[in-house]
């Protein structure tokens, strides 16, 4: 498929940059200068890196059958993003000399989606990189290696990568033509929300600015992902919290009302903060269950109840009558408890309502959805307190909810999938009935910032952006948001004489080899806060709010005791490094005249530079499968004539590391076809290829700030950190992940490990749909496809337990 695909867009580039090369308008030289960077990346980036990475792909799948991992979703993205293009440039070459074609704007669509793929091949090298840190099939950074100053370095280089080319014409290319769409009123939503967030208005007064404000962005995709890559990089959690509440408003409530299916019970119960005694599992002994009572003290439980059909002991507060000669049903065997998503900071179960009705009437079964406390005003561990109560609650008093409790399932998306799994470990640990199954979507077992290749996708996600899931995943840890502020502020102190430093290197360098140590002084300074115990002492405050951290490991009592009882940045502002301006005709780019010219440069890091000549017909290629994300196929290369040589000055580009410390060979490998990033002559000659960076980052490294706080190694945070014989308690598991989902690696190796284990683990996986596909499944027909997988995963989970159970009998 690759091989079609490289073929045509190669015959494409080569017909229009002889088409355009002799334009004389500004609009004919920006397509001559897109269509030569077009063939760049395809020729010396994507092709020969696709072509290292693809033999390696299997190693990472959680088995034959389940082909699935971050490196393999890169090479997807990178495929789509061909295809996008493709279909551009066929219509340019079609209708080039037309007098109704529109020049302008498809020069735009081209350079938007030129500039897209060259991000997206700074990825792909990046992901090559991250490879020999990933040892023996794990898709997360060896913790061993991750204080090595290069892994180090390599996430600070992908975090900076420019993120606005993802937010503007091309936004949700990657997925489903049903939430494109969707997706782009949320980021018009996202931008013109956070205008008149900062104003001290009403509620009101800001849902009428923010939908006075859209215009301009609907209109101005540019101007959209400037506004979108800034307050996403730069908000702080309150934003989130905010923006992710929009679906909280009183008219978006109101909606599953008309448009979901009826349910006749719909109620609101209230658990209030009592101690109450529950049968052990294997005994005839009682465990004591205390109310929550972390960080707030006690306080009592909100959940909602659903049921499609009223049956015998549900209650029903509800002014709306029953149907007419209407007798509630009998208990229901099966019982369902759901925890709602929502980056542990936002949304409510009303909000998820626009399937929790849809599953009450496929299952035809009681839904418990729990409201637990938000972070950062309740961070770890109240909400696991809080669900384990509801859980136990519900054991205790499932005849009150409809049901006979003899099947009980856990479901959860996102944040709440990773709160059901806690809550059953944590039922195992008190040694009370364990559920029968869980079923979790698109969750995070890790809340830990690790580097993986699926994460990456965050810088492209139009609803988990890297800086809204590093705010949730330090809020739910219990960092305080000052402390962050506090960092960032530090940061832009120093980013001020990056830059002036950057502009100097041309005329004070000496040497050929131009090391730009960007922000490598701030290193000292970054690393003075290195431990749970330095950060009380040099910031004045625990990391998790007021509170002592609660040790929740322990199972040898059922009483939780507690410590502390407790209450517009513009386009000029960016700096890129070997920009890849399509706009200006002087390009760098614009001096490639054929493809024939094209070459591939080899990095010396050891020093100096030197030049590697090599043509592309020279690359060796192997066999492959057809599909991209599975095997490479053959790739066909253009024939090239050798090129002459010519003098080249190397530009090695030296994020925050030691000044004296400089790549071996042996770190990246070479590819004879495959240049190193970052080769360029000076900074400002835009020669070779240098992904866009964000000059002005000022977001602390999470790999700095999460790696040196015990807390999000505990096991009830982070359940893949759990030990052997916690996950050895687990019930049958049914995960469901996204391809294009930041948090699918998490999914992929939370079932290698308790398939290690020997513990029944079943992956899913759903093609096209972005992280939190559930809450679309009323405009997306491919999102209530994706629900009805899980409704079936649940399905599954009643039938075969009560199958189980009626063998039993008879035996």
């Amino acid at each position: 498929m690759f091989t079609a695909l490289f073929k045509d867009l190669r015959s494409f580039a080569v017909s229009n940059i002889a088409y355009f090369h002799n334009g004389k308008s500004s609009t004919q030289a920006k397509f001559h200068a897109a269509f030569c960077l077009l063939q760049e990346h395809i020729d010396r980036g994507i092709q020969p890196t696709v072509e290292l990475i693809a033999p390696r792909l299997a190693e990472y799948d959680l088995s034959p059958d389940v082909q699935a991992n971050g490196f393999r979703s890169i090479i997807k993205i990178i495929h789509k993003c061909c295809l996008h293009i493709l279909q551009l440039v066929r219509h340019i070459h079609v209708n080039r000399e037309s007098m109704f074609f529109r020049s302008a704007h498809y020069s735009s669509e081209l350079e938007a989606y030129v500039e897209t793929l060259g991000q997206l091949r700074a990825c792909l090298e990046h992901a090559y990189k991250l490879m020999d840190f990933c040892k023996n099939g794990s898709l997360f950074a060896d913790e061993e290696m991750i204080d090595d100053a290069i892994a180090e370095e390599l996430t600070q280089q992908v975090e900076k990568l420019s993120q606005e080319c993802f937010y503007g014409r091309t936004m949700g290319f990657q997925f489903c033509s049903s939430m494109q769409k969707p997706l782009n009123t949320v980021g018009v939503t996202m931008a013109s929300f956070s205008e008149n967030y900062l104003d001290n208005r009403s509620q009101l007064m800001q849902l009428a600015g923010t939908v006075l404000s859209s215009g301009k962005y609907l209109l101005n995709p540019e101007l959209r992902a400037r506004q979108i890559c800034a307050v996403t990089r730069m908000a702080d959690v309150r934003f989130c919290k905010a923006f992710w509440s929009i679906t909280e408003s009183g008219i978006m409530q109101q909606l599953p009302t008309f448009v979901c299916p009826s349910v006749q019970v719909n109620e609101v119960l209230v658990l209030q903060p009592e101690t109450f005694e529950i049968e052990a599992a294997d005994s005839k002994e009682t465990v004591t269950i205390t109310p929550p009572c972390a960080h707030t003290g006690h306080g009592p439980v909100n959940t909602r109840l659903f049921s499609s059909e009223y049956r015998v002991g549900q209650p029903r507060k509800s002014t709306k009558p029953l149907p007419k000669k209407t007798t509630p049903l009998p208990l229901s065997p099966c019982l369902l408890i759901h925890c709602h998503g929502g980056g542990f900071v936002a949304q409510s179960s009303k909000s998820h309502e626009v399937y929790l009705r849809q599953w009450a009437k496929d299952l035809n079964v009681p839904i418990l959805s729990i409201d637990y406390s938000l972070s950062p005003e309740s961070p770890f561990p109240r909400a696991l307190e809080e669900c384990f109560y509801a859980y136990a609650w519900a054991v205790k008093n499932c005849r009150s909810l409809g049901s006979t409790g003899e099947v009980i399932c856990l479901a959860g998306d996102s944040a709440g999938g990773n709160l059901m799994i806690s809550t059953a470990m944590r039922a195992a640990s008190f040694g009370i009935r364990v559920p029968d199954g869980i079923v979790a979507a698109y969750t995070p077992v890790l809340v830990h910032y690790t580097p993986s290749p699926s994460r990456m996708l965050s810088l492209m996600d139009p609803l988990l952006p890297v800086g809204i899931l590093v705010r949730c995943m330090a809020a739910y840890a219990g960092i305080p948001n000052d402390f962050l502020d506090q960092r960032r502020s530090s940061r832009e102190i120093e980013e001020e004489f990056v830059v002036i430093e950057t502009m100097d290197c041309e005329e004070d360098s000496p040497s050929s080899d131009s090391y730009i140590q960007d922000d490598s002084s701030s290193v000292d300074i970054l690393n003075r806060v290195t431990s749970l115990e330095s950060l009380d002492s040099d910031l004045g405050f625990p990391v998790s709010s007021n509170n002592q951290t609660v040790n929740l490991s322990d199972s040898d009592s059922a009483v939780i005791v507690v410590g502390g009882a407790g209450g517009d940045q513009k386009q000029s502002d960016r700096v890129a490094v070997d920009r890849n301006v399509l706009g200006q005709s002087d390009a760098g780019v614009s001096e490639i005249t054929s493809p024939d010219e094209f070459k591939s440069v080899c990095l010396d890091t050891s020093g100096g530079s030197s030049l590697a000549t090599s043509t592309l017909g020279d690359l060796p290629l192997d066999e492959k499968g057809d599909d991209p994300s599975k095997q490479l196929s053959q790739l066909e290369l253009a024939n090239s004539q050798p090129p002459s040589q010519r003098s080249c000055q190397s530009l090695h580009l030296s994020l925050p590391s030691s000044p004296t410390k400089r790549r071996n060979k042996s770190d990246f490998p070479m590819s004879p076809s495959m240049p190193t990033i970052g080769v360029s002559d000076r900074l400002g000659q835009k020669k070779g290829f240098s992904p866009v960076y964000e000059a002005r980052h000022h977001i602390e490294s999470p790999v700095r700030i999460f790696r040196s706080l015990p807390i999000v190694k505990n096991p009830y945070m982070s359940p893949m950190v759990a030990p052997d014989e916690m996950l050895a308690s687990l019930p049958p598991l049914y995960l469901v992940g996204c391809h294009l989902d930041p948090l699918l690696d998490d999914s992929v190796m939370f079932a290698k490990k308790l398939r290690s284990l020997g513990r029944t683990v079943d992956l899913h996986m759903v093609d096209d749909l972005p992280h939190g596909f559930l809450n679309f499944s009323l405009v997306s027909a491919e999102a209530k496809l994706g629900s009805d997988v899980l409704v079936d995963k649940i399905r599954n989970v009643f039938h075969s337990s009560l199958k189980d159970d009626q063998n039993e009998t008879e035996s």
